[in-house]
This record gives structure tokens, sequence and C-alpha cells, in this order.
């Protein structure tokens, strides 16, 4: 097969730059899962609406009928709890998403407007010619295109033969667990500080609540959710324990990454989006927005490569490269806010970022 992009990843990412590129170029959407599953990372802002509309996905997602997040609590800083309403933000409430809906419908979108969907597929060869790239899949097909997309996720390495470079911050993980509570649901969300990380729970649209825990890899707490489950521990922590109720049916707990990172967004004939170019620390709550926006301006990107603008290479890195500072300050602005653990590991170090 022969396209003028082929962008590897069919999240949130890929299937932007897809739908974003497909109107006017030929495109192959690649991805390991046929169909996608559950994951964690559920909310978007209510500014997330001007992104869906620009690649026409805003009536499936519209249709979808995605929960509200209306309202955001949190304990940090002090022991009181504090709410913000999402109806204060111009652009409105933000949404508690159905994360497999949500990215099966901008997969549906992106092939709507002439993508090529290749799934289940796995890269097992990616290498340069003088004018093209050559993409070979385990199935055995081959792929011969123009410009590559890396949208694979925060753990690619896919282009570190060809320039690309990754800058690793913190050592931040994640053990979250589903289960289904008992008695009324509170649809808040809330973030709860504690001497050794921050927990967060919020209810998802199926019904079931996620309660996850954000540690260091290199501490011993987080190895203990793993084994004994974070809803356990939630329950006997004051303030958090209210938001999580009384337990029915429950999923087994799962770890995964959640460090912020930063890649090269663009080289010679690629460029890089979602969590591929700028992994996000859950906190900020805009993994999934900035998976939507990088794909967008990858795909533009493309775009403009291909009609000839040799500048455009070096304008995404520079757009990703605004993101990323703008980003750091915020982070260390928010953990900076909390002081009552000072000589706690886990906040030793983030003060001392906020400090640089």
């Amino acid at each position: 097969m022969k396209a003028d992009v082929a962008i590897i990843g069919a999240g949130a990412a890929g299937a932007a730059a897809a739908a974003r590129v497909a109107p006017h170029a030929s495109v192959a959407l690649i991805d390991r899962v046929e169909t996608p599953g559950w994951r964690i990372g559920e909310t978007l802002p209510g500014a997330a609406r001007r992104a869906l509309t620009a690649i026409g996905a805003w009536p499936r997602f519209h249709a979808a009928g995605h929960g509200a997040a209306p309202v955001k609590i949190s304990r940090w800083g002090s022991e009181q709890a504090v709410a913000l309403d999402g109806f204060r933000d111009p652009d409105g409430a933000g949404w508690r998403l159905d994360r497999a809906r949500f990215e099966a419908d901008l997969r549906i979108d992106a092939v709507a407007r002439g993508a090529r969907l290749i799934a289940p597929a796995g890269v097992t060869s990616l290498t340069r010619t003088d004018r093209d790239w050559e993409i070979v899949l385990d199935s055995g097909e081959r792929i011969s295109a123009r410009l590559v997309i890396d949208a694979s996720g925060r753990r690619s390495r896919l282009l570190g033969r060809f320039g690309q470079r990754r800058a690793v911050m913190d050592r931040l993980v994640c053990v979250h667990q589903r289960y289904r509570p008992r008695g009324p649901a509170d649809p808040s969300t809330y973030t709860h500080a504690a001497c050794d990380g921050w927990w967060y729970t919020a209810m998802l649209p199926d019904g079931f609540r996620l309660v996850a825990f954000h540690g260091d890899n290199d501490q011993l707490a987080w190895r203990a959710l793993l084994r004994d489950g974070p809803v356990a521990a939630a329950r006997r922590i004051e303030g958090l324990s209210e938001m999580i109720g009384t337990p029915g049916e429950m999923e087994a707990p799962q770890a995964c990454a959640a460090n912020s990172a930063a890649g090269s967004a663009a080289g010679p004939g690629w460029l890089a989006a979602g969590d591929s170019a700028l992994a996000l620390d859950p906190l900020s709550s805009q993994g999934l927005f900035n998976a939507l926006v990088t794909g967008i301006e990858a795909g533009e990107a493309a775009l403009a490569l291909l009609d000839g603008d040799g500048t455009a290479m070096h304008a995404h890195a520079a757009r990703a490269g605004r993101i990323w500072q703008a980003y750091q300050a915020h982070h260390a602005t928010y953990y900076g806010m909390e002081r009552r653990w000072p000589d706690a590991p886990f906040w030793r170090r983030r003060l001392g970022a906020a400090a640089a």
C-alpha cells in the first residue's frame, strides 16, 4: 500500500491527526488493537469541543452521551475541601468519558473522512529511504509513505533511530482500580493529597467508580497498593472514604506509568503527537485534550509538508515546545501549593523542581 501519511497509533492523537489529513491526502492509520478497550484517563475539559468540531467529530461525540463533570473537589494544600464548579469555565463543564466509546468513535470519524484503518497490526520494521518510509507490519503487509506520524504513546521508541530524543521529568506511577458502588454515587471528581503521593476518584459513565493513587515508582507505597488494592486503602483515609462509599463488584488493581516526559516533536520526514511527543502528569487533567490538539497540529503540519512548506516541521516542534514550557510552569505551581509534608521524598522532589 502507498500512502501520503502513515500514522502509527489510532488513539485520540492518531485518530485526530488522521481526521485532519484524510480529506486532503491518503492516510494509513495503524493500531495494535482492533477494538479500543477501557483505559485510565477519562476526562476532557469543555475546550475540547472546539478541537472535536475542527475534525468533524463533535456530532458523534455529542450523541454518545458522555457524562458531565460539573464539580471538581480537592484537598490540596490544606485539610479543607475546595470545590470548583466546572460551569464557571468559559468553555463550559467538561466530560467524564466512556474512553473505549470515545476512541472507537474517533476512529469511525477518521475513516469516514477517508483514512484507511489497519488494525490489529503491529509495526515490525520502520526504515527510511531517500524519499519514503517503508513500514512492515506483523501481518506481512508493507506500507510506503511520504511522512510518518508517531502517535503510539508514551512508551514509543519507534523514531529513536531517526533523531527523536526523550527526556523523562519524574518517576510518577499510577495504581488504579474500578468497582461498582452500592448506593448513591457522587458525580464529582475528587483529588486528595497525601504524604507519599496523591489520590483521585471519579464515577465513570458505565456505573463503575475509579480510584487511583499516584506515587513515585521507587517508593514502597504503590507496590503495597498494587498487591492489596487502592480501594481498601482509600476507605481508611478521612475525606476520601466518604467519596468511596461501600464497594460492590470490584476489578483487580492495575498499574501504569504516569510520569511527565517530553520527546522531540518533529524530524526529517516524521512528526510526533500525543504522549509520543508530550506525556503529561494526570494531575493536569489535560492528557486527552493534549492528544487531540497535538494530533490536529501534527495533521496540519503534515499537510503543509506535503505541499512543500519546509518550515512546517520546525513550526510543529516549536508549538510543542511552547505547550511543554507552559505545562512545566503550571505543574511546578500546582505541586508547589502542597507544603504539608516538605520532608517526604515525594513532595521534596516536587518542591525542589518548583523552586528550580
